[in-house]
């Protein structure tokens, strides 16, 4: 069976592979990682896959957080960059049918949510306006906000395909029969809808360690 994998930006990013590889850097991750691809591709002629946006998102990550060119370049010689094909992939009605569904609870609970921030930020707002508190009104403010964001977040995107980059990602491993490494659980969740074959970072890294050394001896 040919080993074919797809991967996220997760798959590179995923804070527990330092572990993994006993390094202490994201930049010591990406090399190991490049190496153990590299040689993974020559030992058991695995093929490793990733979407022109994804892989756009994930030289963007990198560079930010201080991941040398030389690194960068090095892994991303390992992976191949392919579209998705949108136009003749099929997916089963029902799977859009739940999204919607799923879409509009989401809806909701975002609602809810931003309506409970509102009411607690005018709480806070007018106690320190009556106290003229300027700058107390300021950090309040900013704090409100902060908390929208992070409670919004959760109530509408955790847990759905929620951006084309990840939906991508499912359609090219569903495409060319890959599995798709990630630790996205809404990523995940799709892919158990149509059955595609996933694996969070961590047990990929180590399943590779495995064939490797049941291969050669030797990792």
């Amino acid at each position: 069976m040919p080993l074919i994998y797809v991967l996220d930006t997760s798959a590179v990013t995923d804070p527990r592979l330092r572990e993994v590889f006993g390094v202490k850097t994201l930049d010591g991750v990406v090399r190991e990682y490049a190496r153990l691809l590299i040689r993974s591709h020559i030992v058991l002629g695995a093929e490793f896959y990733t979407t022109p946006s994804t892989a756009l998102e994930l030289r963007s990550f990198l560079e930010r957080n201080n991941v040398s060119r030389e690194a960068i370049d090095m892994l991303m010689g390992a992976i191949t960059i392919r579209s998705p094909d949108l136009y003749t992939t099929r997916i089963p009605a029902i799977i859009m049918s739940d999204w919607i569904h799923d879409m509009l609870i989401r809806i909701t609970k975002g609602l809810r949510v931003a309506e409970n921030s509102v009411r607690r930020a005018a709480r806070k707002g007018y106690d320190y306006g009556i106290a003229k508190n300027k700058k107390g009104l300021e950090e309040s403010v900013a704090q409100s906000i902060h908390e929208l964001r992070e409670k919004y977040r959760e109530a509408t995107r955790k847990g759905v395909i929620d951006t084309r980059v990840d939906f991508d990602l499912v359609v090219l491993a569903h495409e060319i029969n890959g599995e798709l490494v990630t630790n996205d659980t809404g990523i995940m969740k799709l892919c158990m809808q149509i059955g595609v074959k996933y694996i969070e970072p961590p047990r990929f890294i180590n399943k590779l360690f495995l064939l490797l050394r049941e291969r050669t001896g030797r990792v």
